[in-house]
């Protein structure tokens, strides 16, 4: 029986007023990364947020505390987020500062591989709000992301937003910044997050042939989209799970947990005749 890895995205920059099981403060994020883990989560990726109003903020020593926190009664796999903007070096300040004491190193780095336009909708209403963002990251910010992360020693999560994503982190993995097993993540675009390919076959499958001959472990996500029904179909198709509160927040459907999320992954990836895989046998598949 195969293993499947499951992730779980636990909090990102979604608010409170959507789904109240989302976690603010340190010690909530850290509380909620123990019981996912417990749930079956092997990686837990998180955000860490001003706990009076929830707003995103990129605080060290918030950071710290999570890891410190979560590490007393969990091995999870625990990797933060980086911010949308500004110099790179700014925006990875915290895994080099995280990364100097082994209580608080980040299990896994990370790197977007590019630039795309993000916008917020509503099939409901037909509205759509921050239309006006684009996320940008050149190809030398790329570069910097990865050094950086082979400077510390930390395997990156290659974030893949849509196929030109990819295609940049297979000219880095060609020029030797990159090794296998590339560790990937697809985001298929939900219905409210209009973006790159939709949560269907056809787009795994592309992303699959571009992939032949590179030896790696892949997730596919829906952002703005319910990933439960695709459980499956990842799985069929070799991948790993990944699900969480960040990515949909079940406003209009039970306001889900976290823990709850994962129990409903790892029960379809069990029915299926595969194994979810531990922290630690995670560790071994990702070889970190």
């Amino acid at each position: 029986m195969a293993k499947v890895m499951i992730e779980a995205a636990i909090n990102g920059n979604a608010m409170r007023t959507l789904n109240p099981n989302i976690a603010y403060s340190a010690e909530e994020i850290a509380a909620d990364a123990v019981a996912t883990c417990r749930a079956g989560a092997a990686l837990i990726h998180f955000h860490v947020r001003d706990p009076q109003n929830g707003r995103w903020v990129h605080d060290v020593a918030y950071y710290a505390e999570v890891y410190r926190r979560a590490r007393e009664e969990c091995e999870a796999l625990l990797w933060p987020t980086f911010p949308l903007d500004g110099e790179p070096a700014a925006r990875v300040r915290h895994f080099v500062e995280l990364s100097r004491d082994p209580a608080t190193r980040p299990d896994l780095g990370g790197a977007d591989m590019g630039s795309v336009n993000l916008a917020s909708y509503d099939p409901q209403t037909k509205k759509l709000s921050r239309g006006g963002l684009i996320y940008c990251n050149s190809y030398d910010t790329c570069r910097f992301f990865l050094e950086t992360m082979r400077e510390l020693g930390l395997r990156p999560t290659l974030q893949i937003f849509d196929p030109s994503f990819l295609r940049a982190a297979l000219v880095f993995l060609d020029q030797g910044l990159l090794s296998e097993p590339l560790l990937l993540k697809f985001y298929l675009g939900g219905a409210e997050l209009p973006f790159g390919l939709p949560p269907t076959l056809k787009s795994l499958e592309a992303y699959l042939d571009m992939l032949r001959g590179v030896r790696c472990n892949w997730f596919a996500a829906t952002l703005g989209g319910d990933n439960l029904p695709m459980v499956p179909l990842i799985v069929s198709l070799g991948g790993h799970v990944r699900v969480g509160l960040e990515d949909f927040q079940y406003a209009r459907a039970g306001r889900l947990s976290n823990p709850a999320l994962v129990e409903r992954a790892a029960a379809t990836i069990r029915a299926m005749g595969h194994e979810v895989a531990t922290p630690a046998e995670a560790r071994r598949m990702l070889e970190v």
